[in-house]
């Protein structure tokens, strides 16, 4: 059976670098914070004939060919993932002492960019946006034959990381998510909204849920593609029933002989629920990350009992 594999090779793509200007150890609900990350650029390559994508540029996002430019500055902030009643961007409010005071914002509001804008800064005379999250959409396209089985997607974990410049310890860097999330989904199709978050623990890793969750929701157990994760996408096939307890799993292409298209948004943020976005005494705590992520398609395929 054929198996797919798109790469975005150094999603430096999402570069990542920060400067504080407040001391000590707040946590992000309470902090008065001019911490920002910057941004580099995001490039998607096919490696085979029968799985492409197609990416667009959103929040603090444009695309150049089969590149994805992050052109704004990030700061922390949260994002709610869950298909049912989820979906939302969650945005603290930075007066210091002005403890849980979130702005909700949905991720198809029409003014989403506008609505997650924070501020502006300069830097050596260049003045840039600063966003609670960066977005963009890519498009999967399976080019099916005539009888070729569903095609199951996968964020590759053994072949995906995120990486700290200079190869330091990563301490903020451990708060850097990206969720995928489905928004076109194709008849008998399947799309499941997933979280990455390659340098920290499950046991680490939460979200807010919605405007009253004051100190973070655990991901459900499937949703979440931590940094202990490990397991390999299957090599020929996989068979239906094991899609569901597969962290990897990011849906299912419903055959149909020709292209069949799904797209996804995906989300890039700095987790203000994670211990470790909080104000620090040194800039060089704030750090940069790259992001290198792959895709495989996989036939779907009923096992037969011997």
């Amino acid at each position: 059976m054929k198996k797919s594999k798109i790469i975005v090779p150094a999603m430096a793509v999402i570069a990542f670098s920060t400067a504080a200007s407040i001391a000590g150890s707040v946590a992000w609900f309470t902090a008065s914070r001019t911490v920002t990350i910057s941004g580099g650029s995001y490039a998607v390559v096919k490696t085979t004939s029968n799985l492409d994508a197609t990416l667009s540029g959103g929040v603090g996002t444009d695309v150049t060919g089969k590149t994805v430019n992050f052109t704004g500055k990030l700061t922390d902030g949260s994002f709610n993932h869950n298909l049912e009643g989820g979906k939302k961007i969650y945005v603290p409010n930075g007066k210091e002492g002005d403890a849980f005071a979130l702005t909700e914002v949905a991720l198809d509001d029409a003014q989403l960019s506008t609505k997650l804008e924070r501020t502006t800064i300069t830097i050596d005379t260049q003045t840039y946006k600063v966003y609670t999250a960066a977005t963009f959409d890519i498009e999967f396209d399976m080019d099916f034959g005539s009888g070729q089985p569903d095609a199951a997607i996968f964020l590759d974990a053994t072949a995906s990381s995120f990486t700290v410049a200079g190869s330091a310890s990563p301490i903020t860097a451990k708060g850097f998510r990206m969720a995928f999330v489905p928004v076109t989904v194709p008849s008998g199709s399947v799309g499941k909204s997933k979280v990455y978050a390659d340098l920290q623990v499950s046991g680490k890793c939460s979200y807010v849920s919605g405007i009253s969750d004051k100190t973070g929701t655990a991901y459900s157990t499937y949703d979440l593609i931590d940094s202990e994760y490990s397991t390999a996408v299957p090599t020929s096939t996989v068979d239906p029933d094991d899609l569901a307890t597969r962290n990897d799993y990011l849906g299912t292409i419903k055959s149909q002989v020709g292209h069949v298209k799904m797209k996804y948004t995906v989300v890039a943020w700095f987790e203000g629920t994670d211990e470790n976005i909080v104000n620090r005494p040194n800039a060089t705590d704030y750090q940069t990350v790259t992001a290198t992520l792959a895709f495989t398609a996989v036939d779907v395929v009923e096992s037969v009992a011997p």
